[in-house]
């Protein structure tokens, strides 16, 4: 019974020992991975300067921080990611977990092993005992029947039995050697399983240790990629991006392109620079639009609440050329001719 509970026991610690080096070697691939991400460099957008050159706008970095035109590659890791403490990170956890889990896991594996073995050879002794005794007993029965036919074969009867005899006690000596190692060989295998049972108790210890060096791995690697960090959105501290008719004040976009508020404020100033229609003119438009509307024609500016625009809020008509505005060349305005929702034709 305790070697079949032993033996359980054994397959559990095997499970155990080959899902801890899975995600051993798991978290050595993520972590060799991060540092070698880490030391990558981040993109840059660029703009156009004439000539179909180009030159690199900004070079931002993980913290949000925007660093001058043309200037250094920034890497990934910015500049408080500790190269020296990742790799020291990478190359301690699998040691420590080696040293203070599978190393003492392996060691109960390997004395119950040793076990099994001795397991066989105290089987092999006690199939040799058992042979041995029958062997015995078989001689005793011999000697009894030789004894009993005395009277009639004699002295050749009784020269007979004493060869008997002599067999007979030289395989109880045998009989009794194997009977010693045995017992001796049971007492051993006994004392060495009552050890690896009572050391058991400790796997539940092994793996807390493996759960700690892996989360103490882990927070050490978060620390060495250092404090500035761009919040992820949808994380705590960061709005989320809502619906236009929610009627929340949270923006679609948290970060605005850079160069944005420029950009708008310069259309704020050519609405305001365009000059309004007067009365006059503004009765004219109506007058005109009132007869196409007489005559069945289609309208496009009117008062109806189910227009897009009304005449009160149609734009004077300018007094100088508009220039075109220039389509940005990056993808900061996502405009309709990189995303749009149109079917993507047949190849």
């Amino acid at each position: 019974m305790m070697m079949n509970e032993a033996m359980e026991f054994a397959g559990h610690l095997r499970r155990c020992e080959k899902d801890i080096r899975k995600m051993q070697a798991s978290t050595e691939d993520l972590l060799s991975t991060v540092k070698a991400v880490m030391s990558a460099p981040l993109p840059r957008v660029y703009e156009e300067v004439g000539g179909g050159k180009v030159i690199p706008m900004t070079a931002s970095t993980a913290s949000g921080v925007v660093g001058a035109p043309n200037g250094p590659i920034v890497p990934i890791g910015g500049a408080d990611y500790n190269a020296e403490e990742m790799s020291r990170v990478v190359k301690s956890a699998g040691k420590l977990v080696e040293s203070e889990v599978l190393a003492p896991m392996e060691r109960w594996m390997n004395a119950f092993v040793l076990i099994q073995q001795r397991m066989k050879r105290l089987e092999s002794l006690r199939l040799e005992v058992d042979s041995r005794r029958r062997t015995v007993a078989k001689l005793g029965k011999k000697v009894d029947v030789q004894r009993a036919r005395l009277p009639q074969t004699r002295a050749k009867g009784e020269y007979e039995m004493e060869n008997t005899i002599k067999i007979l006690q030289h395989k109880e000596s045998k009989l009794s050697a194997c009977r010693q190692s045995y017992k001796e060989h049971e007492s051993l295998v006994f004392h060495q399983l009552e050890n690896v049972i009572t050391d058991s108790v400790w796997l539940k210890s092994y793996l807390s240790g493996v759960l700690r060096i892996q989360s103490e791995a882990l927070r050490s690697a978060n620390t060495a990629l250092g404090e500035q960090k761009a919040r992820v959105p949808g994380s705590r501290g960061y709005p989320l991006p809502v619906e236009a008719n929610s009627g929340a004040s949270t923006p679609l976009q948290s970060l605005p392109p850079a160069g944005m508020p420029e950009v708008i404020a310069a259309r704020r100033d050519e609405r305001e620079n365009v000059p309004r229609l007067q009365n006059g003119q503004q009765g004219g438009i109506r007058a005109k639009v009132g007869r196409n509307h007489s005559a069945g024609a289609s309208v496009g500016l009117g008062h109806s609440k189910d227009s897009l625009y009304t005449l009160d809020d149609a734009p004077a008509a300018p007094t100088h050329r508009i220039p075109a505005t220039q389509v940005p060349t990056a993808y900061d305005a996502y405009n309709e001719a990189a995303y749009s929702r149109n079917a993507v034709p047949a190849w």
